[in-house]
């Protein structure tokens, strides 16, 4: 059996992994300590305000993930983000485009379900979203990848969804569930091959 385009793939793949942790990380951290320092908190006024047509509630549909109440919200997102990213840079052809579907999915879905005159800030949405996908490419597109992450790592997932969709004060249950929601419809129709991103390496003998 000929191993060289697997490794391909599987290099690939670590280097979107890496990628995809600057990609989301990066705005995420980045905004967060220019917010506190900088601007002293009034990033997180654009966040999403449920069917509110105007441009502050526009911003926050598509960059409310980047808005955090304080440093813990921050690092209890960050450390779902983490695993879930992983598993998306391995099994996703182009992660990125993932990525910004889920982003603009689930902050519409927060914006059409969610109370009105509440507002809603972090990324928790995104993490539901996500989790939704994983979900949902396992169920109805047999995205075998996901299947097993789900499996193996189900009772914390499955804790997380539970804890997520029970109201609690000061919870957006609107971001959890829509997240969730616009998660399992593209997870429905995720199913595609295992490809590499770029063109396979050359090998020299």
């Amino acid at each position: 059996m000929d191993w060289k385009p697997w490794l391909s793939l599987v290099i690939v793949r670590l280097k979107q992994v890496i990628g995809l942790y600057i990609f989301v990380f990066l705005p995420m951290w980045g905004m967060s300590f220019l917010n506190k320092i900088a601007l002293f908190g009034l990033w997180n006024i654009f966040g999403i305000v449920p069917r509110t047509l105007d441009l502050r509630s526009l911003i926050g549909v598509f960059a409310s993930w980047t808005m955090h109440g304080d440093l813990a919200h921050l690092i209890s997102n960050t450390f779902v983000l983490l695993q879930i990213l992983f598993l998306f840079g391995l099994f996703e052809n182009n992660a990125y485009r993932t990525i910004l579907k889920l982003i603009i999915a689930s902050g519409m879905m927060t914006w059409l379900i969610g109370s009105p005159l509440s507002m809603h800030i972090g990324a928790s949405g995104l993490c539901f979203a996500m989790l939704g996908f994983m979900i949902g490419g396992a169920v109805f597109a047999r995205r075998w990848g996901y299947l097993l992450s789900c499996v193996v790592m189900g009772t914390g997932y499955w804790l997380t969804i539970k804890q997520g969709l029970m109201p609690q004060q000061g919870v957006s249950f609107a971001a959890h569930f829509g997240g969730l929601c616009a998660g399992l419809l593209l997870g429905a129709n995720s199913k595609h091959a295992y490809t590499s991103l770029s063109k396979p390496y050359s090998y020299k003998r």
